[in-house]
């Protein structure tokens, strides 16, 4: 086995936890790793150098006082990278599964359902995101689907750009709080994920003002981002909150706080789960004087 290789394995064993040097050795003969304890003791001094490990002397009741190893700073670095990329390969299968699934059954279908709520005479739709998946290409396909004849408008950042060529498609670059269209202008609004909290009330303004007196308004995001304090129990609320907290470095909006946001902009809210993924449905806005 190659000592890079070794060296990640040896790094998915500490977690938090403390070993000697042949408690790893009793623990990678348990994963069937076969390594000289000789070899073994190189490559943790070499980690702990590396700064991926860091060891203390204990002395022991019988015998030498004996190295006790722990993740350092960089292995904590290394072990959090180890595990994104996992998740990533997990969530990529697994979207591919969801998308691949019959339209009586398809999770993205139900979604959809949802934005449109039946209607056939929506005629602007307003669709906010701020990074790519193939989600979003699903979702918003779906939409022209049922929808042919309204016109979807998709406000993305300035840098992110999108191969998406599909009929009444138009693309604005904005983001949350800064929407280029006109007051009362959108039937329906859908918003993928949630601004920080310090810029929620200004996307709630925005969201408010582009919106007509009858539209709606369905904010998509990740339960698991609206349940700061309780810890995930099943294997996807886990890998939605790591992934989550990786690359948006733990930003959350407690669900009580989004709630008494809303409430200031509009009287109708509406909560819904689909597999990990919470759907709020917003409606009719309060009256406001601009």
């Amino acid at each position: 086995m190659k000592t890079g290789d070794l060296k990640q394995i040896i790094l998915r064993l500490f977690g938090n936890r403390e070993f000697y040097g042949y408690q790893v050795h009793k623990v990678l003969l348990s994963e069937d790793v076969k390594v000289e304890m000789s070899r073994l003791y190189r490559v943790l001094n070499e980690m702990r150098r590396e700064e991926l490990l860091e060891g203390r002397w204990e002395k022991s009741r019988i015998g030498p006082r004996r190295r006790v190893y722990r993740l350092g700073r960089r292995g904590r670095e290394a072990l959090n990278k180890i595990l994104l990329e996992a998740i990533r390969t997990v969530h990529g299968f697994y979207g591919a599964y969801l998308m691949s699934l019959l339209p009586e059954v398809n999770v993205f279908d139900d979604i959809v359902r949802l934005f449109t709520d039946g209607s056939k005479v929506y005629e602007n739709i307003v669709y906010i995101m701020t990074k790519y998946s193939r989600m979003h290409e699903v979702l918003i396909s779906n939409i022209q689907s049922r929808l042919p004849q309204a016109k979807i408008f998709l406000v993305k950042p300035g840098q992110l750009e999108l191969d998406l060529k599909l009929d009444n498609l138009f693309f604005l670059d904005g983001f949350y709080n800064d929407i280029p269209l006109k007051n009362d202008y959108a039937d329906c609004m859908v918003v993928i994920g949630l601004p920080k909290l310090e810029y929620l009330e200004r996307a709630l303004k925005e969201w408010h003002r582009v919106l007509k007196s009858n539209g709606k308004l369905t904010i998509l995001t990740p339960s698991i981002l609206l349940e700061r304090y309780e810890e995930p129990l099943t294997i996807g609320d886990f890998i939605e909150k790591h992934e989550h907290e990786t690359i948006e470095k733990g930003e959350h909006v407690d669900k009580t706080v989004l709630e008494e946001q809303v409430n200031k902009y509009f009287n109708s809210i509406e909560e819904k789960s689909i597999v990990h993924i919470t759907i709020l449905r917003v409606s009719d806005p309060v009256q406001i004087e601009r």
